[in-house]
């Protein structure tokens, strides 16, 4: 990928992150830091939406028994 073409992607990345987390506010739900981070790295294809949901369920298993 052309360091343009990366520009690009980071800038549709963004776009797409800020649409996610302006949903999410009119909900009274606004992303924080971390799930815009995690938002990212699906993305950039280094976690999957699948793989998230698996440690999520794996955190409160552990939490709520």
């Amino acid at each position: 990928m052309s360091k343009e073409e990366n520009v690009v992607f980071e800038k549709e990345i963004a776009q797409k992150i800020k649409e996610i987390d302006c949903t999410m506010a009119l909900e009274g739900m606004p992303l924080t830091k971390a799930i815009k981070e995690t938002l990212k790295k699906c993305y950039y294809g280094l976690t999957s939406p699948e793989l998230e949901i698996e440690k999520l369920k794996e955190k409160y298993k552990q939490i709520h028994g």
